[in-house]
């Protein structure tokens, strides 16, 4: 007697007249689970365009994973769900999924409200939020169509093989072929050619000025009469940050100090050198041509994607070495910055490494009486291409006299080591390391100063981060970031599996939305870093007070 293997479950499910071929039920189930989770707070607020898209994402992501374990358990040849059952699983998710959709969508909104109230942000969340869940089915089949397409190519493959060769061996070099074309497309085309593409449309971008951004024609500047640098090959980043430097007047009128100078700036673009050392060498000689090594105070300052450098941190330098500093920056990219680490992060680990080994062999020449002292520091991606130079924050401060590292995202490599070596009972976003006495993690002014901690070394590591900012929560494991939740962490914002990894990733979009002192806005606290990192002494009090109101006062357009 023979033994009957059981029936393929069935792939092809009626609603009226639309017939769903090849629909996984339990994948189906799965994504819709998961685009009601979507709706759930991350550590900022986000629009209803940026929910239907992570709604869309996460659909499309447990969807697959769903019709997987459908396969697996088909291919195991266990027994189906009965047609019956399935029948009427089918009918429930298709009642319940709008329902579900608009109760997310409800509930998403109410969250967004809270979110937004918590972080001293206006709570007008638009009534369109409600049905952002379900507008990600539009992203969900248009991911979904994609992975579709790769299959049709896969099956294809496989079949054309078949007539050369016995069918599983087919199949293997089917599924290794399909793979192999998939990713060359996608490196070559979207990230080889791609990343060329980009660079072509974003240095266009950079031809253009941010608003009231002229030439200052200082003798202290690129681009000025001193530079050897034309002004109009600075690009826009170049332009804007040399431009939105301080004068002597306007540091002496806020100091107090009638002896206060005229900052050095020096940035060199992309397109003055034709390589990251190129460029380092240009900085040093314009450093030369300008005075920088003149001055007490040297700081490389480490771009984001694009060059931008964060014009308050760089003015607060400024104002408290009461201008008595030069500040080189050299860029690596026209890209913003998360394309830039997406693609081709190695510009962003040599651009820094090249500079500094350019200034310290100026340094190395120099009389050690006259030497200036030298200083690092960076922003997001810019603290990434700062800290890729050293090996260590011990490296930092052996072979520097200070640093600044804002809001570092989680793969750069100081920050890292500061993280796996912290006190356990300090949250992974506030670290404890060795007591402060190297390096200090500040998410609000009192934290430079904790009476607990003692500095043993006057070369000073500062950290800013904030336990709400997505760009230094990024790629950490959210269970064990949420371990001690932040003040400014939403109490729904909970580490769900896949799901938070997407609302992390989308969180980047929007982690310069929020006010001061949240998100990936460090303006409250650069001030008294700065004074923290200079000294000692620190500055006083109420001179700290007096910069902080000068550097509230400037405007970047792109966070404007």
């Amino acid at each position: 007697m023979s033994v009957q293997a059981p029936a393929a479950e069935p792939t092809t499910f009626s609603v009226g007249p639309l017939r769903f071929r090849h629909a996984s039920l339990l994948g189906a189930w799965l994504g819709v689970v998961a685009m009601v989770l979507s709706v759930t707070p991350s550590l900022v607020p986000r629009g209803w365009a940026i929910e239907s898209v992570l709604a869309g994402l996460c659909f499309a992501l447990l969807y697959g994973i769903g019709a997987l374990i459908s396969w697996v358990y088909r291919t195991l040849e266990l027994p189906p769900l009965p047609g019956k059952a399935r029948r009427v699983a089918w009918m429930v998710l298709f009642v319940a999924t709008p329902v579900a959709l608009l109760v997310g969508g409800w509930l998403g909104r109410q969250w967004q409200i809270e979110q937004r109230e918590l972080l001293g942000m206006e709570t007008d969340v638009p009534l369109l939020w409600l049905f952002s869940p379900a507008l990600g089915v539009v992203v969900a089949l248009l991911v979904l169509g994609l992975a579709r397409a790769v299959y049709w190519l896969g099956r294809t493959l496989s079949r054309l093989f078949r007539r050369l060769l016995p069918g599983r061996l087919a199949a293997v070099v089917a599924v290794v072929l399909t793979v192999w074309l998939t990713w060359s497309v996608a490196s070559g085309l979207l990230v080889g050619e791609g990343l060329n593409v980009a660079d072509t449309i974003f240095k266009g971008k950079s031809d253009g000025d941010k608003p009231g951004v002229v030439n200052p024609e200082s003798d202290y500047r690129s681009g000025g009469p001193n530079s050897a640098l034309a002004w109009e090959g600075l690009g826009r980043e170049g332009r804007a940050f040399v431009w939105s430097g301080q004068t002597a007047a306007q540091i002496a009128d806020v100091t107090g100090d009638p002896d206060a100078e005229e900052p050095v700036r020096v940035f060199v673009s992309l397109e003055s050198g034709s390589s990251a050392a190129d460029r380092a060498a240009i900085a040093v000689e314009e450093l030369r041509r300008l005075g920088g090594f003149d001055r007490r105070v040297l700081a490389v300052a480490g771009g984001t994607g694009s060059g931008w450098v964060d014009p308050k941190s760089a003015a607060a330098l400024e104002y408290v070495a009461h201008g008595d500093v030069a500040t080189a920056t050299t860029q690596y990219s026209y890209l913003p910055s998360w394309m830039s680490y997406l693609v081709d992060v190695t510009r962003a680990q040599e651009n820094a490494e090249e500079l500094l080994t350019a200034i310290r062999v100026e340094l190395d020449s120099m009389d050690p009486a006259d030497r200036p002292e030298l200083y690092v520091y960076g922003e997001s991606l810019g603290s990434f291409s700062t800290g890729s130079a050293f090996t260590s924050v011990e490296d930092m401060s052996t072979t520097t006299d200070g640093a600044l590292m804002i809001g570092p995202p989680n793969f750069e490599p100081t920050w890292m080591r500061v993280q796996e070596r912290r006190d356990p009972s300090s949250p992974i976003w506030k670290p404890r390391y060795h007591d402060g006495a190297l390096a200090r993690t500040a998410t609000v002014e009192a934290d430079l100063t904790d009476p607990s901690l003692r500095w043993e070394t006057d070369n000073r590591i500062v950290y800013l981060t904030h336990a709400s900012d997505p760009i230094v929560a990024w790629q950490i494991d959210k269970s064990e970031w949420l371990d001690q939740r932040g003040d400014d962490v939403h109490p729904m914002v909970n580490a769900i599996p896949l799901i938070s990894g997407l609302q992390g990733t989308l969180d980047q979009l929007g982690a310069n939305s929020t006010p001061p002192g949240h998100g990936h806005v460090y303006d409250e606290i650069v001030v008294p870093a700065w004074s923290e990192i200079l000294g000692p002494p620190t500055l006083p009090i109420d001179e700290v007070e007096a910069i902080k109101a000068a550097v509230a006062l400037i405007v970047d357009p792109d966070r404007a």
